[in-house]
């Protein structure tokens, strides 16, 4: 990105509200934030979620039986390195559609492999120590740039009809919104768009993959929580022969949701920062001034010993704990808090509202913040949420797998503290095979 389009990021203290920042002076046609966070919020929260959702469960299905598993055991060196390319693609041709594969086979292989050395730049390392980095770059940019241009000869004239909201060459109308409304930014060009991009493709696929990986190996670590999952899942299937789900189901179900969100709580390792450019900002008994940046680092929160209950240390915050998230109105020391920090307000603590087991995150308020907070957090967190919950249920409904890492547990380690999710420090090995009951053609009737 060029020095004149990335100063239009700096130089933009508007805010992502209609309403600017008060005393930001920024013109209207270089408020880039606000542009490119409406499009998200449009087309990841409100009305895009519904068919992204739709795409998700049509592209996992065709991921799932192209992978081509048969019904004997099949051994693999490695479970993230599965999950990258399995996964990794149907992400993409969920959010940003198929024309980008279909015109670069390999983009998913070179992301992961630029993901391997991006923090090389996050180092500002200059070309000549770490070359392959810059190509693998300059690779992918041009790879992105190719299917811009593509998509925009090939869509001129295309709108979505009604709520229809696929695009056959942007993927979707978020997509298709948001190049737009960065072209239409000024200072913007088409490299820099590329360049935003990128960034944004690297975040969300390099992010959920290693998250979603990691709910299927705390899944199947445990028997006794492998097989209560295996029959939340049955629940909350519609057809086992089709893969087919019923979402809302799936996020109602009180161990898988607890499993979800304690694997945010144990792997997000994230700095979130936070700036008031013109007015000073007060917290507590400390005032912030105006024009600093302060940084939120997600570890110390999900590790808060004060907030976080263990069952007087029985289940600590350094280890996985399944049920951290599950109220039971039969046991006063469950729940996910510490009771000083229970909400009582909250049906879950009423042992008189109900006998059943519930999934809670109340009084975690700053906390569990694995997406951050307020009118910043992440605007995909409900479909991060929803790939997370649909690739687990799909692949323990398809498959038959087992850990191949012995009495020991796959460990997890902070490869890059701050700018990911922790991931295994060595390879998992596994073998899987396909369940009797499935079928062979994702499109046939059941």
């Amino acid at each position: 990105m060029s020095r004149q389009a990335a100063d239009v990021y700096f130089r933009d203290t508007s805010g992502p509200r209609k309403r600017p920042n008060l005393g930001s002076k920024t013109q209207s046609s270089r408020r880039i934030y606000y542009q490119t966070h409406e499009t998200l919020l449009e087309g990841l929260l409100h009305q895009g979620l519904a068919p992204m959702t739709d795409r998700l469960k049509l592209e996992m299905k065709v991921s799932i039986f192209s992978l081509g598993i048969l019904e004997y055991w099949t051994e693999f060196p490695d479970l993230m390195e599965f999950y990258r390319l399995f996964l990794g693609t149907t992400v993409i041709k969920t959010i940003f559609g198929s024309a980008l594969l279909s015109l670069h086979p390999n983009f998913v292989q070179d992301l992961w492999d630029f993901d391997g050395v991006v923090m090389s730049l996050a180092k500002r390392l200059p070309i000549f120590c770490v070359p392959r980095t810059y190509r693998l770059r300059r690779k992918l940019l041009q790879c992105i740039k190719r299917w811009h241009t593509y998509a925009r000869t090939h869509s001129a004239g295309h709108e979505s009809v009604g709520n229809q909201d696929d695009d056959p060459y942007w993927g979707c109308k978020m997509i298709r919104d948001r190049y737009m409304a960065l072209c239409g930014t000024e200072g913007q060009d088409h490299d820099s768009v590329a360049s935003t991009d990128l960034a944004f493709i690297w975040s969300t696929v390099t992010n959920v993959v290693p998250s979603a990986m990691a709910l299927l190996i705390h899944t199947l670590g445990d028997p006794s929580v492998f097989l209560e999952v295996q029959q939340a899942v049955a629940r909350a299937t519609e057809s086992r022969s089709q893969l087919r789900f019923d979402m809302k189901k799936l996020e109602q179900e009180p161990l898988l949701l607890s499993l979800y969100a304690e694997t945010l709580r144990y792997g997000v390792q994230i700095y979130i920062p936070r700036h008031s450019p013109h007015q000073a900002v007060t917290i507590g008994d400390r005032t912030i001034p105006s024009d600093k940046v302060l940084i939120f680092n997600t570890w110390l929160a999900h590790t808060d010993k004060a907030v976080w209950n263990t069952k007087s240390g029985t289940y600590p915050v350094e280890k996985f704990w399944a049920r951290r998230f599950i109220i039971d109105p039969k046991d006063p020391s469950s729940g996910p808090c510490q009771d000083q920090y229970k909400i009582k307000s909250d049906p879950a603590f009423d042992a008189d509202n109900s006998s059943q087991i519930r999934y809670s995150t109340e009084g975690l308020q700053g906390a569990w913040i694995p997406y951050g907070g307020g009118h910043h957090a992440c605007p995909g967190r409900l479909l991060a949420k929803r790939i997370m919950l649909l690739s687990c249920a799909a692949m323990i409904t398809m498959f038959d797998i087992e850990l191949m890492t012995g009495s020991n547990k796959p460990e997890f380690g902070p490869s890059r503290f701050g700018l990911g999710v922790q991931v295994p420090t060595t390879k998992v090995p596994f073998r899987i095979r396909k369940r009797q009951h499935t079928a062979t053609c994702p499109l046939g009737a059941e």
